[in-house]
């Protein structure tokens, strides 16, 4: 296996006898210079179409969250449909302190949820 060194001195030689090449494109320069200075006005490009797309996003995100407060704000009648806002009747609510054997079932049901198929 060879050293290091003598790896490198090998690279280095067979390097040497490459010819140079001088030779320049025509303008390189102000090629280079010219994409310099185009950079930093892409990365406001990027900026200014993600705040474009956003602001176009802002109607349909309201119109979801006008939909979503409503769907919520519907009265139930208890299986899930919506009742009718004239037929509404009034709630009256008839709150109990929740008992211990509430309590433990209700813990129970939240360690093991298949128990309530049983």
């Amino acid at each position: 296996m060879m050293k290091i060194e003598d790896i490198l001195e090998r690279l280095l030689t067979q390097t040497r006898e490459i010819p140079a090449n001088d030779r320049v494109p025509y303008a390189f320069e102000k090629r280079i210079m010219a994409h310099i200075k185009e950079a930093p006005a892409a990365l406001a490009d990027v900026w200014s179409a993600w705040a474009q797309s956003l602001w176009k996003a802002v109607v349909p995100c309201l119109a979801v969250l006008v939909m979503v407060a409503v769907w919520m704000k519907a009265p139930t009648d208890g299986t899930g449909a919506t009742t009718p806002q004239g037929n509404a009747a009034p709630v009256v609510a008839n709150f109990e302190a929740p008992t211990d054997e509430d309590l433990e079932s209700i813990v129970m049901l939240a360690i093991d949820p298949n128990e309530l198929d049983k």
